[in-house]
Order: C-alpha cells, then structure tokens, then sequence
C-alpha cells in the first residue's frame, strides 16, 4: 500500500489559505506566527507607525479581524510600508496574499519577487513557498531545489520533504536516490509523517535501501502514530504476517481500525474480512458488511468483487444479480483480476441478465493476462472448441499450458489432449512463446478470498 503525495503551501497567519498544486510534491500546512501587539495600537493611526516591526505588528492586528473595510485598507497599506522598508514577515504575508489573490489582485510573479526578498534574508517560509512556486507551470526545477535545500538547511521537515521527492523524481533532471534518501531521514527524523511513511516503504520494499522489517515497522508505527491511515494499514499488515515485529493479530485489528476509521479503503476491507471470519474480533455479520461496503465504496477493488459475489450468490446479502454485475464491472474495471473473472461468468451465463459472449471473453482476455489461473484455463477451453470466439487451438494450448504451470487441476488433460492436435511447428512455436513468458505476479490486495 503506497500513496502518492501533493504540495501545499504555507499560508501566512494572515491568510489561513493552503493551496494545492498538481506537482507530485506534499508538505504539512504551516502558519507563520503573527507579531507581538504594541500595547494601544487600536488607537494608533497608520500614518504615525515608523519602524518595520510596529508597522508589520499593527498591520497583523488590523487584517488578522478586520471591523470594516477600512482596516483592511489601513492594514495593507501598513504591510505595504513594512515591506518596502525590507520586514520578512511582511514580504512573506504580502507574497501571500498576492499569491492567493487575498485582499489584493492576484498577481503571482509579485508574489514571487516577494518571496525572494524574505527568503534572501533567510525566512524559512519563504524560501520554501519559493520552491514550491517554481514547481509549478513555466517549471524550473533548479530553482525549486535551491529554495528547497535553503528552507531544508533550516530543517524545516516539509522542505525537507519535498526536497526529497525532487531527487527521487527522474523528470527534475537531478535524480539522486542517496540524496532523496538522506532528505526523506532528516524529514522523518524532524516529525513529517508522509516522510515517515515513505521511508518505511524505503525499507519495506528493500530496493533503494537494504530490507529492513524492523526500520520499516518503526517508521510506520511513527507515522501511524500521527494519524497516517496508510502507515496504519501497512503496520496492521506487517502484524498479521509477523514481518519485522511480533506476530499479534489483536495488534494487526487495532491498527486495522485505526487506519478504517480514517477513511483507508484497504483497511476496511480487512477488518470487514476480519468480522466476517470472525478473526481476531467476535464474528459480526453486520460489521463484516459494513466496513466491506465501505471499502467498496471508497474504491477498493477486492471490496467491490467481495460485495459482488455476496450479491451474486446470495451470501450474506440477498441475491441480486444486477448489483453483482454493478460491482463486478467496478472491480474489474480498476483491473482486479478476480472482478474480471467473475463478470465474464456471470455475462456468459446469461442468468437472469442478457447474455453477452463477446464482452465475456474480452474480460476473460484480461483476468487472463494478469496471471488468472481459472480464466486462463476457461479461455483455452473457449477457444479450443469454439465457445463465444473462434476456434483457435494454439491459443487454446497456450492459455492452457499457462493455466497448468499454475497447478490448475483440469488445465493439464486439457492441454494435453490440444496439444495432440497441433502440428509440430505449432508445438515449437508454444514452446518458445511459454519461454518467454516471465512468472506471473500477483497484483492483488491482501485478502481472505471468498469462492
């Protein structure tokens, strides 16, 4: 379970606004603390405000709850004052608004000549929404790591973050996997949760780093501690296969639940399969359907064949088998190979809805491609003798001679007996396909299958 990640901004503590982009880059929302109050500055005209920080301070007061319109005027004006006479905190709340479009005219390349001057003089902030500002459209990745590696030099874990990410995206230029993962520590380290998450995926997957169970647990486990719900289902994964930790299937449900209750599809999924074979929770038919209903809703594509199948076969849910077309055709359409397998039954069946041969097979073609043994070995059948699509034997003893190096236990007399019927250039030629052929992988969600 990965997940990808989006920036946002920091807004200044006049403008509360996190605006998000479309670069593949995150970081935490930040505010920027307003300036002491002068004591009697409710009573303290503009025009009377000569240094920086009592201009900044009073402006902060008049915007952060304005009375009228008129100190929002006054309050703009004052900022404007403290900005020209060079205040960061200033330069930094005015880029903001002229980013956002906040009390002024959006104007994004003033707020860019904004940012630059606070963050010349070193604000973390600035420096860092300068970066993300350069990751956008006309890109400059140059620019945006150096902006990025200042605020990240200040340890600011967002920029850190961030900065991460720029090395390990191949599209900056400067893709450095040492690099990336010397940003994604320092962010972790620092307390940012995606940071966490992915430099437990970093050791889970053992590939940029050695594998490492117990760094992987330890890093989701903070991450999850800070209400990451994919960092809790990974944690609650890791438990159940006692991978790098203890196996604990009371410790695998609570982060389960954790992870559900934050809206983690996967996670719902799980735990509902968790009630319904009542593992590790008292067996609960009503939650199992519930938080299995959840997951299908929330996209999950074993959870939408599960809920198809129970609507299909009348378990657990009565039968209705236009919901379990609906939520077949949803599984199969994120390219669950179970969901596709199960929507070329049921259209080939023609049970109950029109029967549609031709849609069966396209879908029986795809289960089959992804490695699906029962569709492999129904597509050879198929075509061996011409069922909803044209006889074709060598294919047939291709998907048979698949389905067979599976284990399927009809596919092999199956086979053999097709494979009789080809010439022998033909069997050369399956011998040679079937070589080229890399072991099948699984891309399917951890679950409790239900047949």
């Amino acid at each position: 379970m990965y997940k990808g990640a989006n920036l946002s901004r920091k807004a200044g503590a006049l403008a509360a606004i996190a605006i998000l982009t479309t670069f593949p880059f995150s970081s935490s929302y930040a505010a920027l603390p307003s300036a002491p109050m002068p004591a009697n500055t409710n009573q303290t005209k503009p025009q009377n405000i000569q240094t920086a920080a009592e201009q900044f301070a009073l402006a902060s007061k008049l915007l952060s709850n304005p009375n009228s319109p008129a100190d929002l005027r006054s309050g703009i004006i004052l900022l404007e004052k403290a900005a020209i006479q060079g205040s960061a905190p200033a330069l930094f709340e005015l880029a903001n608004f002229y980013e956002n479009g906040v009390h002024v005219k959006q104007d994004v390349s003033k707020a860019v000549k904004l940012y630059e001057q606070a963050a010349k003089q070193g604000h973390v902030d600035a420096q860092f929404n300068l970066g993300a500002l350069y990751l956008q459209t006309p890109v400059d990745f140059q620019k945006a790591r150096y902006w990025l590696e200042k605020a990240a030099q200040q340890k600011d874990a967002s920029a850190q973050y961030n900065l991460a990410l720029l090395y390990d995206t191949p599209e900056s230029g400067f893709a450095d996997s040492a690099e990336a993962t010397h940003w994604f520590t320092q962010s972790a380290q620092n307390g940012h949760k995606d940071a966490q998450f992915d430099l437990g995926v970093r050791y889970l997957q053992g590939s940029v780093l050695p594998l490492n169970l117990s760094q992987a647990v330890y890093w989701f486990r903070r991450a999850a501690e800070q209400n990451d719900p994919a960092a809790a289902f990974n944690l609650a994964l890791l438990y159940e296969d006692g991978q790098g930790v203890e196996k604990s299937l009371d410790k695998a449900v609570y982060w389960y639940r954790k992870a559900a209750q934050q809206g983690e599809a996967g996670a719902q999924y799980n735990l509902g399969i968790k009630y319904l074979l009542g593992e590790g929770v008292t067996q609960n038919e009503t939650k199992a359907i519930e938080w299995i209903r959840k997951a299908a809703e929330g996209n999950n594509p074993a959870a939408q064949y599960t809920v198809g199948f129970m609507y299909d076969q009348g378990v657990d849910l009565p039968k209705d088998v236009e919901l379990a077309l609906y939520w077949y055709r949803q599984s199969a359409e994120q390219q669950y190979p179970d969901g596709q397998f199960a929507l070329a039954q049921i259209l080939s069946s023609g049970q109950d809805i029109p029967q549609d041969t031709t849609e069966a097979i396209q879908w029986l073609n795809k289960a089959a491609e992804r490695g699906h043994a029962p569709a492999q070995f129904n597509l050879g059948t198929y075509m061996a003798h011409g069922i909803g699509t044209a006889k074709d034997l060598p294919k047939a003893a291709f998907w048979l001679s698949r389905a067979a190096a599976q284990g399927h236990k009809n596919a092999l007399a199956n086979r053999d007996y097709v494979l009789q019927l080809l010439t022998q250039n033909e069997r050369d030629e399956l011998t040679r396909q079937l070589e080229q052929i890399n072991k099948p992988t699984t891309t399917q969600d951890k679950h409790a299958s239900i047949r």
